[in-house]
């Protein structure tokens, strides 16, 4: 029986929609999520080539466009933007089509401008009256995609005009050519990659990428591309603000908070934020030497939260103190609750200590803390949040009332390596000594095999037989994962 999809009975086209579906819904039904701008990805989706639907051309009054039509219509305008446009749509086309296209051109001995179920005719026509002569006879389809990256060497620069100075410009140019892009064998080697993973690229619009099926729809917003595609540079993108509609209650960087505070108390619901970002910025503050200031950091954990957290609480150089509640009921937590009393009490007591703690940062994406910062009017709060996870209404909360706030989410990603990596080798090693290697004693394994075989040995006899050969085995790992021991002694019966 053949492989069936849901996937497989759609054009290209409803499979595009398809994928975005979920990041195209009305506004109104994306309440929960805090505005982000499309400024970028606009600018960028235009250049790559994306649809016009997707800009709210030609669509139904209900339709919520996915990128801003303002942005089209300016581009759309400038000769040096368009001619890169209609390349980028060329080469997708070309890319998606390549065998039905070839097919045509060679049987039916045509040439891509009398092919107008396979290319765009009017992209065709659009590149001639700005001055790209881009049919030509006799020309093999291969060859057509060479010319591509060829015409697009000179014009793509060109555009850089179009995005904002605070974005990395080389990154935006990375996008549009690919490694020996001048040659018919780089091209072949990118239409492989385009060819398996079409469905992960943005709109199945071909550019140079690398997809991941973590990423989604890369170009939902700026606040998700820009992170992402600072990222795969092998960077970070931190000024969150410019892409979401923050106003003046986001904080760049929170070096501005600490510079005003005195006595700083830090709360982490363990359960409301993601602990490798929390690790990420408690490196951050670190690094900054901003932990002086820092009286204590509260962890206030659920017995259902991830254990990543223990990576956290090794670090020596924090001030922690981890607190674990009960579950009275295994649907309900009771974080919230014990967060609010045991920050209330530590604010409480430093205050009788005269040691008054000016300054907080509740690290947590969740709403309701709101009465907490409302009702301690003597503390300046910093609410450090994760994008994603920030409903709507605490957002507008937080910035009507001038409560600054924060987005952890670029002090970890997917791409961190050594932050991950050190993650994870914690866990292994606390795994393997605490479940494994804590288990094992040599002596009491030596007791059992002198009994089983009825044997003695003295303790001068057991203190040699131990010297000789089992100090020098060791336990390593096989490549499937399983423990074998090493440097065995050879034997002779």
């Amino acid at each position: 029986m053949s492989d069936f999809s849901i996937g497989s009975l759609l054009d290209d086209d409803k499979r595009a929609s398809l994928q975005n579906f979920s990041e195209n819904l009305p506004q109104k039904l994306q309440q929960d999520a805090p505005r982000s701008k499309r400024e970028i990805v606009s600018r960028v989706a235009y250049l790559i080539g994306i649809d016009d639907k997707y800009f709210g051309i030609e669509q139904g009054e209900n339709m919520n466009p996915q990128f801003y039509r303002s942005v089209y219509d300016e581009m759309n305008a400038d000769k040096e933007a368009r001619i890169v446009r209609n390349l980028c749509r060329l080469r997708t086309k070309i890319q998606r089509n390549f065998r039905a296209i070839f097919t045509e051109m060679n049987s039916d001995v045509k040439n891509i401008d009398a092919i107008p179920d396979l290319v765009p005719q009017d992209a065709l026509r659009t590149l001639e009256k700005d001055g790209i002569p881009f049919v030509r006879a006799r020309r093999r389809l291969e060859e057509y995609i060479v010319d591509v990256h060829n015409y697009l060497l000179p014009h793509v620069p060109n555009c850089q005009k179009f995005i904002p100075e605070w974005v990395k410009w080389p990154y935006i140019r990375n996008l549009f050519f690919i490694v020996k892009g001048n040659t018919v064998e780089g091209n072949k080697e990118a239409a492989r990659s385009y060819s398996e993973f079409r469905d992960l690229y943005p709109y199945q619009a071909y550019i140079n990428w690398y997809p991941d099926e973590g990423d989604g729809n890369i170009l939902r917003d700026d606040a998700k591309f820009l992170p992402i595609l600072y990222e795969r540079n092998r960077d970070r993108f931190y000024d969150m603000s410019k892409v979401t509609e923050a106003g003046d209650a986001a904080v760049n960087d929170p070096e501005e908070f600490f510079a005003r505070a005195e006595r700083v108390f830090v709360a982490v619901d363990c359960e409301n934020a993601d602990p490798c970002k929390v690790i990420g910025i408690m490196k951050e503050l670190e690094a900054r030497n901003l932990l002086g200031k820092i009286c204590k950091i509260l962890l206030v954990d659920d017995e259902h939260t991830s254990s990543q957290w223990r990576a956290l609480r090794r670090n020596e150089n924090l001030p922690l103190e981890y607190y674990l509640t009960d579950r009275v009921k295994d649907e309900k937590s009771a974080v919230d609750v014990a967060m609010t009393i045991k920050f209330y009490r530590e604010i409480t007591e430093a205050k009788a200590e005269g040691k008054p703690i000016d300054s907080a940062i509740i690290i947590s994406s969740d709403c309701d803390f709101w009465p907490l910062i409302e009702l301690t009017p003597e503390v300046k709060f910093l609410v450090m949040l994760e994008y994603d996870n920030c409903g709507q209404a605490y957002y507008q909360r937080l910035q009507n009332n001038d409560i600054p706030f924060f987005y952890i989410d670029e002090y970890f990603m997917s791409g961190n390596v050594e932050l991950k990596t050190e993650i994870v080798l914690q866990e292994v090693i606390r795994e393997i000594e605490e479940n494994y290697l804590s288990k094992i004693n040599v002596f009491s394994i030596m007791n059992r095999a002198l009994t089983k075989l009825d044997l003695r040995m003295t303790e001068s006899e057991v203190a040699q037989f131990y010297d000789k050969y089992i100090s020098a085995m060791g336990i390593a790992f096989a490549k499937n994962g399983s423990a074998v021991l090493q440097n065995k002694p050879t034997l002779k019966y």
